[in-house]
């Protein structure tokens, strides 16, 4: 994060830096950033003033587009110090009053914040899908996560190598774990809390609904509720619905619901000498990425596989050892370059 551009606002508006002066959390971390950017002492402690004066008031997120007209509002005005803190203050207490009205909308990701403040993450790494279409996320241990328009992950920096595997989700996903038997991988998804070693299922946690929904594509997993003793074991094809408003789990089977989030498409990965063009055409499908390769040399590629329960990145590493291929990914860009082949059947 770079805080040379920040401002006032821009602390007062930043969730870890409230938790900072109300709380003490991560107080390493912002005394490290007073020390690298002392230029932004004096917006700092202006912002302490503008939030100590706030302190008895909840807390709350304000959306963007409000904070950037309540702030675009007072700098217009050659003010105080003093007259800032009592506007930000006011304006605190404006938008609790609001906070606490019976509406949906304005608590987007509240849940979702306070599970990342509870849990102690420090310095999470956050993706948030703006577009309008899935977005492919790669996690730093393998695992790969189709993130659906409008829903945001969060995980720890620390991910791999004999760090927690942890991450926090708001919205709908579609997750492929890699296989760790020494690591296991948590979900927090509002209230459940989803444990699982290596397997691929879909969540569907938005802030405003009052369901949570987890269906199992393959593997097993462990359900458990925040602040209860429940817990309950799915398999293959099974669905769990989490009542929000009495914490209770009911688990079916998906014959007896329909499938989980119907964005969240679901695509057969077992390949029976299939062309390469096809086998790149279903992976662009399902996971909303751009594969570049030459179509010309790979035309009489073709490919047996069963690649249904890897994680994207798994699989594109399979397909490119087994084309003697060499890939590099960039986001959502797969860029492949292979010497071609000559009408054989190609096995993983």
């Amino acid at each position: 994060m770079d805080y040379s551009v920040y401002d006032t606002a821009d602390f007062v508006c930043n969730d870890s830096f409230v938790a900072w002066i109300q709380h003490g959390e991560q107080a390493d971390f912002w005394k490290t950033v007073e020390e690298q950017y002392p230029e932004k002492r004096a917006a700092m402690s202006e912002a302490r003033a503008i939030i100590t004066a706030a302190s008895s008031l909840p807390a709350f997120t304000l959306k963007d587009e409000v904070s950037a007209e309540i702030w675009n509002n007072i700098r217009k005005k050659p003010v105080t110090r003093w007259y800032r803190a009592a506007a930000a203050a006011a304006i605190f207490a404006l938008a609790t009053l609001w906070w606490l009205m019976p509406q949906q909308s304005h608590k987007k990701d509240f849940v979702y914040r306070q599970l990342l403040r509870k849990a102690k993450v420090e310095h999470p790494v956050e993706v948030v899908n703006e577009g309008k279409k899935p977005m492919a996320v790669s996690l730093p241990d393998g695992s790969s996560v189709l993130l659906q328009p409008g829903a945001r992950l969060s995980y720890p920096a620390c991910f791999s190598h004999g760090c927690h595997r942890k991450v926090f989700l708001s919205g709908a996903a579609f997750f492929e774990i890699y296989r760790d038997a020494k690591q296991p991988f948590v979900v927090y998804a509002n209230e459940m809390i989803i444990d699982v070693l290596g397997t691929s299922f879909a969540v569907k946690a938005y802030e405003e609904d009052s369901l949570v929904e987890l269906l199992v594509k393959t593997g097993r997993v462990a359900v458990s509720v925040q602040s209860t003793d429940q817990q309950v074991i799915l398999t293959a094809n099974q669905q769990a619905i989490l009542t929000r408003s009495t914490l209770l789990v009911d688990v079916t089977s998906l014959q007896e619901h329909k499938p989980l989030a119907a964005t969240l498409e679901t695509y057969s990965f077992v390949f029976t000498d299939a062309p390469v063009d096809s086998v790149m055409k279903t992976i662009e499908q399902a996971y909303g990425v751009h594969i570049t390769y030459d179509k010309a040399l790979l035309a009489d590629c073709r490919l047996t596989a069963s690649l249904y329960d890897e994680p994207l990145y798994e699989k594109i590493r399979l397909i490119c050892k087994a084309l003697e291929a060499s890939c590099i990914i960039e986001g959502n860009d797969i860029k492949i370059s292979a010497k071609g082949c000559h009408q054989n059947v190609i096995e993983n």
